[in-house]
């Protein structure tokens, strides 16, 4: 049977300290300027509504079973109800599953690939700037990601272990993510296409095949048992064959891959900023220390190291080790972040799976099939995700998944130099390592990474995406209701019904007006109360719904526009449109008066 030795690499008290900086420099680029933030998104609206709704109206906004599973919006409500409408109570769930996210990155990283393979991974999940922007969102994508890594870790230690606590608390952890998105189920898929390469390849785990096909199989009944109470609720809605076929309406299949690819590229490389170049431009100098630890391992003669041509050749060694180490950074500086991610992450995939050191013992073959089956799995992540995301509409954040296993792939990639080098990030330069490299050496290395990371910080934007303003529908709420009490002094009394705008109802039930619900159709005018103000309002995706350009033509005579507002989109919201328009255009709210 395969395990895992745990104590091979004992956490030490620098890396303890440098995850601790890490985490707390995570949450801190989560946290900072909440107050440019707030409910804007159309499935934001939907999601963060629950508490608005009482039981006789099935306590959640019309329809949120077609956008997501209960959980997420559950947790929302559960934040409100503690902290308020107000920006924690409705991103705490967000803010806090993507700050635990970078711990998670480097214990599953650390655990697979090595000391600093964890180091790195909680860098580039730190700082990644599409993470960082849907960590301050009311989205279901960062709960789920945090679950998916949570699950195919647990799902590794299932396979591994001959304890059955693995199994189980891994087919719960599938469950919640199910239960938070519908395609929680990603782990069940990589779990399995990563472990059929892995047996085959891997002679001796062969004779224990219904080890793993039972741990599989429990895994699986535990997801779906989880999973169960939100089968059970789709069934008062039809059935989740309602939800499967409106989530047809957004894939575009093979015919549309390469055009969806495109514009996910272009997404990301829109969102890059300061915080990406950095975290990439830390790797890259990780990189280059253990390159230079790896060459000047075979080197332990002090006398030798002092003869001037000895002193010659490391020197023109470790400058040819610094341009390696910045070759990434150029590359990110032409391309972008994304490509160079995934390239370097298919890259420490291949290295791991297929350039990995032979054991010379049954301790080292034990961990080296471990390690073996985390790179099959994240293998299978990582290619899966890459073929399957571009076959939907390109949401960015449906990438952020994939871009969680390129993480891990390039600290697949910085594990695979540490296993090099002899030992641990955190001990090669030591002096009780026997470190050889001087300070010479060393700024002679890091200067071209240096050198690099400066060019690419200077010639890319210096915005961060996920610190743009995104109060635009806030402030017309608050406006709205100004206007209104403006022109009626019975405004407060007023029925304000929105139209396919639940960022609109979110911001206007948040700013006390109670009377205020969602519709979807024109059927209140034919019950108008007598000698109260009744006012329709209707933004962007009414303009664009042809359905209401319908209804609307029929009773235009009805409604007379008395407001109208006009606003900006964040980059978050401009990105989910079909035709990318610039962040000068403006999209309109308008109020009508009922009559």
């Amino acid at each position: 049977m395969v395990s895992l030795d745990q104590t091979e690499n004992p956490v030490s008290r620098q890396e303890r300290i440098a995850v601790l900086v890490i985490v707390l420099a995570g949450c801190v680029l989560r946290c900072l300027f909440l107050s440019d933030v707030a409910v804007e998104h159309f499935d934001e609206g939907v999601y963060a509504s629950n508490l608005w709704f009482g039981s006789e109206q099935g306590a959640e906004y019309p329809g949120r079973y077609f956008y997501a599973p209960p959980l997420f919006p559950f947790l929302i409500e559960w934040s409100m109800i503690f902290l308020g409408s107000g920006v924690w109570g409705v991103f705490l769930p967000a803010l806090l599953l993507g700050s635990l996210t970078v711990l998670l990155t480097w214990w599953v990283a650390r655990s697979w690939f090595g000391p600093a393979a964890g180091l790195v991974a909680a860098i580039l999940a730190s700082g990644n700037d599409l993470h960082l922007l849907y960590s301050r969102a009311a989205l279901t994508d960062i709960a789920l990601g945090f679950f998916l890594l949570l699950s195919v870790y647990l799902i590794w230690r299932s396979y591994l272990s001959q304890d059955w606590k693995w199994p189980v608390l891994a087919g719960a952890a599938i469950g919640l993510g199910w239960s938070i998105k519908y395609n929680g189920w990603l782990p069940l898929a990589i779990a399995f296409s990563g472990i059929i390469p892995w047996l085959w390849a891997t002679r001796k785990a062969r004779q224990s095949l219904s080890h793993f096909l039972t741990r599989g199989l429990v895994f699986t009944l535990v997801a779906c048992l989880v999973w169960s109470p939100v089968l059970i609720g789709l069934q008062r809605c039809g059935g989740y064959s309602v939800v499967a076929a409106n989530h047809s309406r957004y894939v575009v299949g093979f015919s549309g891959w390469w055009d969806s690819c495109s514009r996910q590229l272009l997404n990301h490389r829109l969102l890059e900023g300061p915080p990406g170049f950095l975290s990439l431009g830390f790797v890259c100098f990780v990189g280059c220390l253990l390159g230079l630890s790896w060459h000047g391992q075979p080197t332990h003669d002090a006398k030798s190291a002092e003869s001037n041509s000895e002193s010659g050749r490391l020197t023109w060694n470790t400058i040819l080790i610094g341009l390696l180490a910045a070759v990434p950074l150029l590359g990110v500086w032409l391309l972008g972040v994304t490509p160079v991610s995934g390239f370097l992450a298919a890259t420490g995939i291949l290295l791991q799976l297929f350039v990995n050191r032979k054991p010379v013992s049954a301790e080292q073959d034990s961990n080296a099939a471990a390690q073996t089956l985390a790179a099959w799995l994240l293998a299978a992540w990582f290619c899966g995700l890459l073929l399957a995301t571009p076959l939907y509409y390109p949401y960015p954040r449906l990438t952020i998944p994939w871009m969680m296993s390129a993480w891990l792939g390039i600290a697949a990639l910085i594990g695979w130099l540490e296993q090099r080098c002899g030992g641990s990030l955190f001990q090669i330069f030591s002096r009780q390592a026997g470190a050889v490299v001087s300070i010479p050496q060393l700024l002679s290395a890091v200067s071209p990474v240096i050198v690099a990371m400066v060019l690419v910080l200077i010639s890319g934007p210096w915005s961060v995406a996920a610190w743009q303003s995104r109060t635009g529908l806030a402030d017309i709420s608050r406006q709205i209701l100004v206007d209104l009490q403006r022109d009626d002094a019975n405004a407060a009394d007023a029925i304000l019904y929105i139209y396919a705008e639940p960022g609109l109802f979110f911001n206007l039930k948040a700013q006390g007006h109670q009377l205020t619900g969602p519709v979807a159709d024109f059927q209140f005018l034919n019950s108008l109360p007598p000698q109260v103000p009744v006012y329709l309002i209707a933004g962007p995706h009414a303009d664009q719904d042809p359905a209401f350009r319908e209804q609307f033509a029929a009773v235009h005579d009805r409604l007379e526009q008395v407001h109208s507002y006009d606003y900006s989109p964040s980059l978050l919201v401009r990105l989910n449109q079909s035709e990318l328009v610039s962040k000068d255009t403006n999209e309109t709210v308008t109020v009508y008066r009922a009559r």
